[in-house]
């Protein structure tokens, strides 16, 4: 058990070490290599471990598999090692879902707690409010003219983190006060589809606060968090009101012009699918397809299309099995509140992401597999 536990605390600083690049040290260099190695090695391990050793599968266990499954299938058979962006977007589809399974390991041998994942989300903020301002002043150094206004990508990473504060169950106050630092960087980001996402997660964990509320001095409990969202809600909306790039942004919705070449990508892949052969509408046109139909050379930004223009219908419907799987988890399951609401939150904010952004393909996506390896992992009904 101390092995377990061991691994499980070193896996977390490869995390904490590899996303730390760029600002503590080198991108790129031969720390973050290696860190990386490792995570994906362990992260393979405990794969293959999991499906020989492991015998209480449950169903959302079997659908995560199978969309890993059929990625590497896809990229060996139809990626090609040597094209830079096939080799990226597999490493960062491994890196996003692989670590799905240490974790789920360990919270089935009950090593894993919410102690752990609070400590690492410690850890992440200031690694990702880092990761903001060194990709703002990274864009700016570019600019011939002085427009500060600029849309930062790292606002998703702030909603990835969203999930971890409805542990901190007992400090309401403290927790309240990180929700607020995330929406803060998350609205200042202007990025419009993390906007949309964060304020999901944000109206989850107000439901959240109102349905776990401590039935010893109710009364009491209910006034103090009707204060304390009272006061979130008003930051958040001066906060929003103060933000007039991002408010312009959003009187964009709609507009062809405003959708970063989305409705080309998205029309050119739906297009090329319809009108491809029969093995490519049950199949797709190979792994990273996306680049070449989109006639842009960009990926889909929708993981729907993405997996329709790589892998068909075959892709489409493995990734609807995935959802309902972790729905059908959620409802039949024993679980409290608390651990639905928290399940609920992430399944929806990981849906909308899924139709305006990458999701399973973003390297950030790791931190939600983290957290549903624990929720759905171990028997306990409570966080």
């Amino acid at each position: 058990m101390s092995e377990i536990k061991s691994i499980r605390d070193f896996l977390l600083i490869l995390f904490v070490i590899y996303y730390s690049q760029g600002y503590l040290y080198p991108k790129g260099s031969l720390i973050s290599q290696g860190a990386l190695g490792l995570i994906l090695a362990i992260s393979l391990f405990y794969f293959i471990k999991t499906i020989v050793l492991t015998n209480n599968k449950n169903l959302f266990y079997k659908a995560w598999s199978l969309l890993v499954i059929l990625n590497i299938i896809g990229f060996i058979l139809t990626g090609t090692l040597s094209n830079p962006d096939h080799f990226s977007m597999f490493k960062g589809i491994m890196m996003s879902l692989l670590p799905f399974y240490p974790f789920y390991y360990f919270s089935q041998q009950n090593t894993l707690k919410p102690i752990h994942l609070i400590r690492f989300f410690i850890f992440m903020l200031p690694i990702t409010i880092l990761q903001y301002f060194f990709n703002a002043e990274s864009i700016l150094s570019e600019r011939v003219s002085g427009n500060t206004d600029l849309v930062n990508n790292v606002s998703y990473s702030f909603v990835a983190l969203i999930p971890f504060v409805f542990f901190i169950k007992r400090k309401k106050i403290i927790a309240s006060g990180l929700m607020l630092v995330l929406i803060f960087f998350i609205i200042q980001g202007a990025k419009r589809g993390a906007l949309i996402a964060g304020a999901i997660g944000l109206f989850y964990y107000i439901f959240y606060q109102f349905r776990t509320v401590s039935k010893k001095n109710k009364v009491r409990s209910y006034f103090l968090i009707t204060l304390i969202l009272i006061g979130m809600g008003y930051y958040a909306y001066t906060t929003f009101e103060s933000n007039q790039y991002l408010i312009s942004r959003l009187e964009t919705i709609g507009d062809p012009d405003g959708s970063s070449g989305r409705l080309i990508i998205y029309t050119n892949i739906l297009s090329s699918w319809y009108n491809g052969s029969f093995i490519n509408h049950l199949l797709g046109f190979g792994f990273a397809a996306s680049l070449d139909l989109s006639g842009l050379y960009n990926f889909a930004h929708n993981d729907w299309l993405e997996l329709l223009s790589n892998f068909g219908l075959l892709g489409v419907v493995v990734y609807i099995f995935l959802f309902y799987s972790a729905l059908k988890f959620t409802r039949t399951s024993n679980w409290g509140t608390d651990k639905k609401i928290l399940m609920l939150a992430i399944i929806s904010m990981w849906f909308f992401i899924t139709l305006v952004s990458m999701a399973y393909t973003s390297s950030n996506f790791y931190i939600q597999a983290i957290i549903m390896a624990y929720l759905v992992g171990n028997e306990s009904k409570k966080l």
